[in-house]
C-alpha cells in the first residue's frame, strides 16, 4: 500500500476572520480584536486572503508575485505570533491532521527522510481537547489535531512500540515524517542524551506548562472566569464538626532575631514522649496561619483577597491549615481545620484513621516508619481559587506559597523550641478520605510534622 503525500497548507484559525477594507486594506478579527492589514498590493492581499479557505505556500507564493515573497512571509510569520493562523497536513484534499501553533516561533517543518525505526517520543501525549483529539508534546512548537482515523491509529502504533519504516506496506511514511519532523517521533534505536534521561514526564510536562516561555498559551492574571463563575469566598465554608478555640498568645515563648533562627534552624525530626502543648500549637498557628484582613474586591481587583504574616500570589491566599494529631495536650488524636479568621480549630468527625494513616506516612517520608510527629500540619490548597484569576500558572503558584508557608512553619518552630520538619510526600486521597471534600475543590500539597523535641 503506497500513501500519497501530505500538502501543507496555511488557514486561518477559527477564531479569526479576514475580510477585504478599501482598495487594498484587509480587516482581521480575532479572539475580539481587530486590525488593519495594509499590504498595499493586490497580488499580496489576494495571497493574504487566501488563507480563509486554506492554501499551501507555493499557491500563495504565485499568488502573491515571486517579488513580494518576503512580504508574505513578514505577514505570515506576525499572524502565526497573534494566534490566528494555524496549518494543515492534507491528502486528497482532506485533512489528515491539523498543526495548532504554540510557539510564536512556529513554521511549515521541513520534510525529512524517517529513520528505519520510529517510535512515540516519551514526553508525547494524546488527550481530548476542545476540538476533538490532539498529540502533544511539552517542547513541540506546535500540537496535532487528528482528523482522520489513519493518523490516530498510527499515532497509537508508534506508542505501543518501534515501527518499521522499511516495511513495503502499512506504513504512512509521509505522515511518519511530519511527526519526526516536528518532535513527536523519533529514531528507537537512539541513544537518549544523559541529562534527558533524568527528567520524568510529568516533571517536564509541568516545567513547560508553568514557566512563560514564548508561547501563545495565556498566562498570569486573565480573570478568566470573571462573568462567567463566581469567585470562590475568601473564607472556607466551615467543616462540620466540634469548635475548639484557641488562645492568641500574649508574647513569643522565645525571642531570636530572625539570623539567630535561620541559623538555629535543622530539620528536627525526633520527638519527645511528652506531648506538644496546645499553647505552643496555638502560637505556631496564630504566627504563621492567621488571616489578618479580609479585603473586598474592587473593580480593579475583582475577587475577595486577604492578608496572613507569610506573603501569597495576589493576595488570594488559597491556602487551608490542617492538623492530624497524634499527641497533644489539650487535643484527641484526630483531624482538625484551622479557621483561621477566628483562631479556632474544628475537629472533624470521623477523620482519625485518615489521619493516623497521614501521620505514618510522614514517619515513613521521614525515613523512620512508627515514629510519626506528635502533629502534622496538612497544607491543603483551594485552586479554583487561584484559577479564577490566573490562567497556565494557578498550581505552580500554589506550590510557591505552600514553600513560603512551610518555610514560616520551620522558623517559627525553631523560636519556640519544637522539633519539625517538612515531609517529601503525602497523601491526597487520605486527605478526601479525612474531609469529605472533592480533589477539585480542595486537595492537599505539602506537609510539616512538628511537637515537642526530644
Amino acid at each position: 500500500m503506497t500513501f500519497a503525500p501530505l500538502v501543507l497548507s496555511w488557514r486561518l484559525a477559527p477564531n479569526a476572520s479576514l475580510a477585504a477594507s478599501r482598495a487594498t486594506d484587509l480587516a482581521l478579527t480575532f479572539a475580539g480584536n481587530a486590525a488593519t492589514l495594509s499590504p498595499g498590493d493586490g497580488g499580496l492581499r489576494d495571497a493574504l486572503l487566501a488563507l480563509k479557505d486554506g492554501a499551501d505556500e507555493a499557491r500563495l507564493t504565485a499568488l502573491a508575485g515571486g517579488e513580494k515573497a518576503a512580504e508574505l512571509y513578514y505577514y505570515l510569520a506576525g499572524m502565526v505570533s497573534r494566534g490566528v493562523l494555524e496549518a494543515s497536513a492534507d491528502r486528497d484534499g482532506m485533512p489528515v491532521v491539523h498543526l495548532l501553533p504554540r510557539s510564536r516561533a512556529f513554521d511549515l517543518p521541513v520534510p525529512q527522510t524517517a529513520p528505519p525505526k520510529v517510535a512515540l517520543d516519551r514526553f508525547a501525549f494524546l488527550r481530548r481537547g476542545e476540538r476533538g483529539a490532539i498529540l502533544q508534546h511539552p517542547d513541540a512548537t506546535c500540537d496535532l489535531l487528528v482528523e482522520h482515523d489513519a493518523a490516530g491509529d498510527l499515532i497509537l502504533r508508534l506508542a505501543a512500540g518501534s515501527l518499521d519504516t522499511t516495511a513495503a506496506d502499512g506504513v504512512d511514511l509521509p505522515l511518519v515524517s511530519l511527526l519526526v519532523a516536528l518532535g513527536f517521533a523519533g529514531d528507537a534505536s537512539a541513544v537518549e542524551e544523559p541529562s534527558r534521561r533524568t527528567w520524568e514526564f510529568h516533571d517536564r510536562l509541568f516545567q513547560r506548562a508553568a514557566r512563560a516561555y514564548d508561547d501563545l498559551a495565556p498566562q498570569g492574571g486573565t480573570y478568566r472566569f470573571i462573568g462567567d463563575l463566581p469567585a470562590p469566598p475568601a473564607l472556607r465554608r466551615r467543616h462540620v464538626g466540634t469548635s475548639i478555640d484557641l488562645l492568641a498568645p500574649l508574647a513569643a515563648l522565645s525571642g531570636g532575631s530572625l539570623n539567630e533562627v535561620m541559623e538555629k534552624r535543622r530539620s528536627w525530626r525526633v520527638m519527645a514522649d511528652t506531648p506538644v502543648s496546645l499553647e505552643a500549637v496555638g502560637e505556631l498557628l496564630h504566627r504563621v496561619c492567621r488571616v489578618t484582613k479580609v479585603v473586598p474586591g474592587t473593580l480593579e481587583v475583582p475577587q475577595d483577597v486577604m492578608l496572613r504574616p507569610y506573603p501569597s500570589g495576589g493576595a488570594i491566599h488559597e491556602l487551608e491549615f490542617y492538623l492530624a494529631v497524634r499527641a497533644c495536650e489539650g487535643l484527641a488524636p484526630g483531624f482538625y481545620h484551622y479557621r483561621s479568621h477566628e483562631h479556632s480549630l474544628t475537629r472533624i468527625d470521623g477523620a482519625e484513621t485518615p489521619a493516623a494513616e497521614m501521620l505514618e506516612d510522614c514517619a515513613s517520608a521521614w525515613g523512620q516508619p512508627g515514629r510519626p510527629p506528635q502533629v502534622l500540619v496538612v497544607l491543603a490548597s483551594r485552586l479554583p481559587r487561584l484559577a479564577w484569576k490566573y490562567a497556565g500558572i494557578a498550581y505552580k503558584i500554589s506550590l510557591m506559597n505552600a514553600g513560603v508557608a512551610i518555610q514560616s512553619l520551620s522558623l517559627v518552630a525553631t523560636d519556640l523550641g519544637l522539633a519539625g520538619s517538612a515531609a517529601g510526600a503525602g497523601n491526597p486521597e487520605l486527605f478526601a478520605r479525612a474531609t469529605g471534600v472533592s480533589s477539585w475543590e480542595e486537595t492537599s500539597i505539602a506537609e510539616f510534622g512538628f511537637g515537642r523535641p526530644a
